[in-house]
């Protein structure tokens, strides 16, 4: 049975369905882990930001020189190795940042000490500021604004900063105003968590694309299917045809004849029976040679024969179809040098084959003529009719194996649909080639070199 087309539609619409799909979960999916690993990160930041204030309490007499904070300038850098040291070891390698944040008399304080310069706000860069509440010194550094509390702007700034934990360094002066807060931070970048993923990411990209190219070679392969299929279902229609039309006359001739004493009538329908039995003759030798043809290349008998002699044979082969359709065949035989090498049989056989097909395709009266020429070493054979021509939808197509292009009327042209591709197959085992040259809608020409 053959896959309708409805068919085709679900399996394809089911297939784009289960690949929208896998795209969705692999959406979800990274997402749902970078928001996992993001909330690991800040659980990790959360548990370390106290953990840094305790080891900052060790080494707080070391973070004063005189009225301002210059942690660049403490002997050894004590604190920002520190805290990177405990970063390290918890797993954080360049990617958590730490800054110091400092509430002052004057309002100045710290930031961001591992990833920018240490930058020190001083008193002309405030006196440029009017009615100073808050104000940033570096990226998520943020100043205590007059008359706000230590918890307050501990809380402002929990609130305004990203992804932020801190915890206070106690001990480090007896004045709240003085003391100091560690902060620890991650800034959010997608990139650096798909980084991290594109691994992963890009093998489950690689297994869709195979996926994709899995479902395209599954539906060429059902369209091949299909198309073979209706080839195969035409071809034994055709060859039904073939055999039932001049079986019908043998027997139609027949009865007429038991029921005729008239031996004049009696000679047209023995004449019926004589032809129609040639032609079956004909049509199981072609398929036999058809059947063979791709073995016999092996074994092709080569000798001297003349080409000529070949193409001007052909009438006879065909005088019925010829006296039939009214058609005639002519000839301009130009070459000089006809002897060639080949095998006789084959030779005749595709030359008969493209000749049956301009009268079977053709209007009656229809004329081919079969020119030959020098090419060089080779012989240049031109076989043209003034038919209606090869439509261009099946220029393509009319040396595939089984092809017959649709004429309305399935039956109209008759034939299996194999000749043209046995010819070709005849004339490359010879090491020639041959090509079609349409003149649609009148006529076409086959050209062969051998």
């Amino acid at each position: 049975m053959i896959p309708s087309k409805k068919y085709y539609l679900v399996l394809s619409s089911i297939a784009l369905a289960i690949m929208i799909l896998l795209i969705v979960i692999q959406v979800n999916w990274f997402t749902s882990t970078v928001d996992y690993q993001k909330k690991e990160t800040h659980q990790k930041l959360k548990e370390l930001a106290p953990l840094v204030a305790m080891e900052v309490n060790g080494i707080d007499h070391n973070l004063f020189h005189g009225q301002n904070i210059i942690v660049d300038d403490l002997p050894g850098e004590k604190i920002t190795n520190k805290i990177d040291s405990i970063l390290k070891l918890n797993g954080f390698h360049g990617a958590v940042y730490f800054a110091i944040y400092q509430n002052q008399p004057d309002g100045i304080f710290l930031s961001n000490t591992n990833k920018y310069k240490t930058e020190l706000l001083s008193s002309d860069i405030k006196s440029c500021i009017s009615d100073i509440v808050s104000f940033s010194v570096v990226k998520d550094g943020t100043s205590k604004g007059e008359g706000e509390s230590k918890e307050e702007f501990q809380s402002r700034i929990y609130r305004e900063s990203s992804f932020q934990y801190f915890s206070p360094v106690k001990g480090l002066n007896q004045s709240d105003e003085n003391d100091l807060w560690i902060s620890l931070y991650q800034e959010e970048k997608l990139s650096d968590v798909m980084i991290t993923l594109m691994w992963q990411f890009s093998l489950s990209l690689a297994l869709l694309i195979i996926l994709f190219g899995l479902l395209i070679y599954l539906l060429r392969s059902l369209a091949k299917h299909k198309k073979m299929s209706q080839i195969k279902t035409d071809f034994f229609n055709n060859l039904s045809h073939e055999f039932k039309v001049p079986i019908g006359s043998i027997r139609l001739a027949s009865k007429v004849l038991r029921q005729s004493n008239n031996p004049e009538k009696n000679k047209s329908y023995h004449k019926i029976i004589e032809d129609e039995s040639e032609l079956l003759e004909k049509q199981v030798d072609k398929l036999l040679r058809i059947s063979m043809f791709e073995s016999e290349f092996s074994q092709i008998k080569y000798q001297e024969l003349d080409l000529h002699e070949i193409i001007e044979s052909i009438p006879e082969k065909l005088k019925i179809l010829i006296e039939r359709n009214a058609a005639k065949i002519e000839f301009n035989l130009g070459s000089n040098q006809s002897l060639i090498y080949g095998d006789k049989d084959m030779l005749t056989s595709g030359f008969v084959n493209i000749v049956e097909n301009s009268l079977k395709y053709s209007q009656e009266g229809v004329c081919v003529l079969i020119t030959t020429m020098d090419d060089g070493q080779q012989r240049t054979i031109r076989i043209k009719d003034d038919g209606p021509g090869i439509d261009p939808r099946y220029e393509d197509q009319i040396f595939d194996r089984f092809f017959r292009a649709n004429q309305g009327n399935q039956y109209k042209g008759k034939g299996f649909g194999i000749g043209l591709s046995y010819v070709k197959s005849i004339v490359e085992g010879h090491k020639g080639n041959i090509e079609l040259v349409n003149h649609y809608p009148n006529g076409c020409e086959f050209v062969i070199k051998l």
